[in-house]
């Protein structure tokens, strides 16, 4: 550990030694400062002037984090979400954003086919044993493969492609799971007492690994991660709370870093300064704010280094009393409140800041175009000033989110232009004068876990999905409940996010054209409490009770309904499907496309109130009017069945049997026939389906555009590739030029 600040400041620092790559840093003195054409949307193959790439953004991630456990085991499953939430931040805030998967779950607790996942440069697999694995490993299953070849394979499958095994024993019998496992070390997770540390304990090491897998040592593999610089005031070592002590006695205890202190590792006779700034150049700084940090020159000094040379820093907030004056460039950092008990805390939060760092730059490296410069943190004058007065100033490329309009407006006085992925994305596909409404078909699919996924991943790309076409230009539309659980509000919410409307060039006054619609369909209801909270920029459609329902089939099936009308009876859930058909008809006619994500498949256990699963009906109503559709597949459910269909693959939810125990069902069928309403046979749908082919959407797409659109996990290269449909769709009128 560097401990920092000469005579009267303190640096030092802890090795958990990694390289991190970055732009080249001026000395301190000048810087303190070949596709197939697609179908066009008739038919008609489209001439492209530029083959269709991905414009910067790369088909992989960098990094991809892989859990495997058993499905049944809820103790492991609890393990691997939570780890996942330590990877992934709000996606609202620049923080961590690392892809995950999980073991891919059927339902029928055998093994599935095992595979290490190949959308990602590297790939750490994450095995988390327990009793329940130890016991199915032991058993032979249907498929001939039981759980202890299962997790042998991937191991031998990791190691031959260069990636990285971590086993984690979370029960004292957990290993070695199989005898062909007996020489690999696994993490001792059971050791540790209690639930919630035991998770902390695996998140730190998962997170270890991590950097090292982003900033490999090829002459030491378990070298420690990362290198931390203490920068402290000596002035107040002594004083309560004692905060650098206490951080150097537990990381000498408890942390596998080496540590510099400045008293016994500058050699007599050195250069201070010279130290001190390579000691930054290489490390994470860890800046010890206490009420006399700011008045100490050599304090100032090490964080204007760390800013220089773009290190990750973390401020520990120990002031008692009060600081005269905070020192102004120690913002736009994390912060966390010292708290005596918890250093291990600090060392956390500082070590996936480290991560974060490294992620941002490689994800960064993969997007930025010739003459770029990167920056993993957000900018601010501190760190963009010196580039002010250069004939051929650099484009400064950040994380997403972007700043917000008034940071943005404040830099923008260097003539520095700094932008993100983001901020890139909206300029080069600019949708705005096209005036297009994009449905989403967006739902909790039962399959999900069959895929490795979870409910957070869907979320995760509704709201990625969202935004890029926000930003582009593209209006939404969307048809679902308010409730607290559903999306609209969620959608809401993100049409009055500052960055978009900044994005988008819109504000959110009162006079602001709606940039969502949500279509309410008879009978639901909602309330003008309902109404008022989506706010102005969110426009509410209140779909009328369909013509073939009165109250002459029901008195409660009134024009304007003030009580629910539940969906317990065959009746009444003829007028379910019937207002829910009405309301997607009508918005199929008012769309200039739909996107498909997930969706219900209609389990017993997880029943659909309309005549078939909505967002089946509504990519059927879609494609048979020659809409553009947008099949994103990766995260199963409907979304995943009518790309199968449309592939010729054979479906059993696309049967009459399968729906058959649904509530109601059979009396459902004969009310509509009753009532002389078409009725569709899911055998006919698949019918219909297989006869349109992938080749008969009218998208924009190639049908390999297409298949990638059904598997791809990544937001960006989903979004480009819709976006790149519509551009196809949708050209500018005559009059108006080409673009």
């Amino acid at each position: 550990m560097h401990t920092g600040c000469a005579g009267k400041c303190g640096a030092g620092r802890v090795h958990y030694s990694t390289q991190m790559g970055r732009a080249k840093a001026r000395p301190l003195a000048s810087a303190l400062g070949d596709i197939r054409l697609p179908m066009g949307c008739n038919g008609v193959a489209i001439e492209r002037e530029e083959r269709f790439e991905m414009s910067g953004l790369s088909r992989r991630f960098p990094l991809l984090v892989q859990f495997e456990f058993h499905p049944a085991s809820k103790a492991a499953a609890a393990a691997a979400e939570y780890l996942h939430e330590v990877l992934n931040a709000d996606p609202a805030v620049p923080g961590l954003q690392i892809p995950t998967t999980f073991t891919p779950d059927d339902g029928s607790g055998e093994p599935p086919e095992p595979a290490v996942a190949t959308e990602a440069d590297r790939v750490l697999v994450v095995l988390l044993a327990d009793d329940q694995l130890a016991v199915a490993a032991r058993k032979s299953t249907k498929n001939g493969m039981t759980w202890g070849e299962y997790a042998t394979q991937l191991r031998s499958l990791t190691e031959a492609a260069g990636h990285r095994f971590m086993p984690v024993q979370l029960t004292e019998n957990a290993w070695p799971i199989d005898k062909r496992l007996d020489d690999t070390n696994f993490l001792r997770a059971w050791a540790i007492d209690g639930v919630e540390e035991r998770h902390k304990f695996i998140a730190r090491r998962l997170v270890h690994l991590l950097i090292r897998r982003l900033r490999p040592r090829p002459d030491n593999e378990d070298a420690p991660p990362a290198t931390i610089f203490l920068s402290h005031t000596k002035m107040d070592l002594e004083h309560e709370p004692r905060v650098v002590k206490t951080l150097l006695s537990h990381l000498t205890a408890s942390q596998p870093e080496k540590m510099w202190f400045d008293s016994g590792d500058i050699s007599t006779g050195s250069r201070f300064a010279r130290e001190i700034e390579q000691g930054v150049q290489d490390s994470a700084l860890l800046a010890i704010v206490t009420d006399s940090y700011s008045s100490r020159s050599w304090c100032r000094k090490e964080v204007l280094l760390a800013k220089h040379y773009q290190r990750p820093v973390v401020i520990v907030d120990a002031v008692q009393e009060r600081e005269t004056r905070r020192f102004p460039y120690s913002g736009n950092t994390p912060v966390i409140r010292w708290k005596p008990n918890d250093a291990q805390g600090v060392v956390d939060l500082l070590l996936r800041e480290v991560l974060r760092h490294a992620y941002a730059e490689e994800s960064l490296k993969q997007r930025k175009h010739e003459g770029d410069l990167i920056l993993p943190a957000g900018p601010e004058l501190v760190t963009i000033v010196h580039y002010c007065k250069e004939e051929e100033q650099p484009v400064i490329l950040y994380p997403d989110p972007p700043l917000g309009p008034e940071e943005l407006e404040v830099l923008e006085r260097t003539g520095v232009r700094v932008e993100t992925p983001l901020q890139r994305h909206a300029l080069k596909h600019d949708l705005r004068s096209r005036n297009l409404t994009v449905a989403l078909s967006v739902s909790g699919a039962e399959d999900l876990g069959r895929y490795g996924l979870r409910t957070v991943h869907l979320d995760s790309i509704l709201l990625d999905l969202s935004r890029y076409l926000l930003v582009a230009g593209v209006r939404l539309a969307y048809g679902g409940h308010l409730g607290s659980d559903g999306y609209t509000l969620r959608l809401a919410d993100l049409v009055r996010d500052p960055i978009v409307e900044q994005l988008r060039g819109t504000s959110s006054t009162d006079q602001a054209v709606p940039e969502l619609v949500t279509y309410l369909p008879w009978p639901m209801l909602a309330s003008v409490r309902d109404e008022a909270r989506l706010g102005p920029l969110v426009e509410m459609l209140r779909c009328d009770r369909p013509s073939d329902i009165d109250e002459a089939i029901d008195p409660s099936f009134v024009a304007a309904p003030d009580v629910e009308i539940p969906s317990d009876t065959a009746l009444h859930r003829f007028a379910w499907s019937r207002g829910l058909t009405s309301m997607r008809e009508h918005q199929t006619k008012e769309l200039s496309a739909r996107v498909v994500v997930g969706g219900k498949l209609g389990r017993p256990d997880t029943p659909y109130m309309g005549r078939m699963p909505g967002v089946l009906e509504e990519a059927l109503l879609g494609i048979r009017a020659q809409r553009p559709v947008y099949l994103v597949g990766a995260f199963g459910g409907c979304a995943r069945l009518v790309f199968d269909a449309l592939d010729g693959i054979e479906r059993v939810e696309l049967t009459s049997a399968y729906h058959q125990a649904l509530p109601h069902a059979p009396e459902l069928k004969a009310l509509y026939a009753d009532r002389s309403v078409a009725w569709d046979e899911f055998e006919n749908i698949a019918a219909e389906l297989k006869a349109c082919g992938i080749s008969g959407l009218k998208n924009g797409l190639s049908v390999e555009e297409n298949r990638e659109l059904a598997t791809s996990r990544s937001a960006e290269r989903i979004v480009e590739l819709i976006l790149h449909g519509l551009q196809q769709c949708s050209q500018p009128a005559a009059a108006g030029g080409t673009e």
